[in-house]
């Protein structure tokens, strides 16, 4: 897929208190993103409310049930996913000229290579459920949708290496390319998104193109809203967050993983080469700790190791 960093547009006035909704896709800078948001949001204000996972327990709410919908894409999953949409929309408070964004990757799907989640296809139902809720309670707010890219093979080492903190990841960096080749196929999912839903405007930026922009992969929904020049230039940059170690650690990880030792010991080797890794990197995510990057064993595991 071509690169495409998202410019403002005639369709995008200013005047217009616009909605964008960033829903992915997960590692394509989301974390930066984010921080940049939260970061901006009392500058931002007087014309975007900001929302994320973070900051907002009803948007989490309502991620949880996107990603529950990946993995389990039944009747259940997606009435859940509906009520706790709607539930969030309903409980959104703008202020007259006020637009609203959204950043939350999970609303893409949960993150492929967990169990039961091969690629991103869970987006082709959750997205419009988005839609909906906000077209019910927020009819007069233009809505767009944004998703941030990235190279494919930069993309799935750093997808490994997100898994790899998981104890059920037993698969080698080059046996998971070859088996989730598919799940980084991501112009198919923009494609399909748009003649699924003509009536929204669906874009998206490479991570490539915006990080060597002053505000980084931020400037992404900044393009998509429109937001003037003048105001991006009184907004502090942000740090880089949540980057992808240069020591090949996911190697390390994947090896503890198919061990036979306990658990717990496991997962508090990796705590010391995480917190090993980030005094190396000189890394200060926020919000963030080694300890809680190590995740439990899911069931079922993800695949036999090689």
């Amino acid at each position: 897929m071509p690169r495409q960093t998202l410019r403002p547009t005639a369709t995008m006035p200013v005047s217009d208190p616009s909605i964008v909704f960033h829903a992915g896709f997960h590692k394509t800078g989301t974390t930066s993103l984010q921080t940049a948001l939260h970061r901006h949001a009392t500058a931002l204000s007087p014309v975007f409310a900001i929302q994320t996972r973070s900051s907002s327990p009803r948007l989490l709410t309502a991620a949880d049930a996107a990603r529950d919908c990946s993995a389990d894409p039944g009747p259940h999953t997606r009435r859940a996913l509906t009520d706790s949409l709607t539930d969030w929309a309903t409980h959104l408070a703008l202020a007259p000229g006020q637009g609203l964004m959204v950043s939350c990757e999970d609303f893409a799907g949960h993150i492929p290579g967990r169990p039961g989640v091969a690629d991103y296809r869970a987006a082709l139902v959750v997205l419009p459920a988005v839609r909906d809720a906000l077209r019910r309670h927020l009819p007069r707010h233009p809505l767009s949708f944004l998703f941030t890219t990235r190279d494919a093979a930069a993309w799935l080492r750093a997808i490994h290496w997100q898994l790899s903190r998981h104890d059920d990841m037993t698969q080698g960096p080059n046996r998971f390319a070859r088996s989730f080749a598919a799940a980084a196929d991501f112009a198919s999912v923009l494609r399909r998104l748009r003649a699924l839903m003509p009536d929204v405007t669906i874009g998206y930026a490479d991570l490539a193109d915006l990080a060597p922009r002053r505000l980084g992969p931020v400037e992404a929904i900044y393009d998509a809203a429109n937001l003037p020049q003048t105001l991006r230039d009184t907004l502090p940059a942000p740090p880089h967050v949540n980057r992808t170690p240069p020591h090949n650690l996911a190697r390390v990880f994947v090896k503890l993983n198919r061990s036979d030792l306990p658990r717990p010991e496991i997962r508090r080797l990796k705590r010391e080469m995480l917190a090993a890794e980030h005094i190396l990197l000189g890394d200060s995510e926020e919000g963030s700790t080694p300890t809680a990057q190590i995740c439990p064993r899911a069931t079922p595991p993800v695949q036999a190791k090689s």
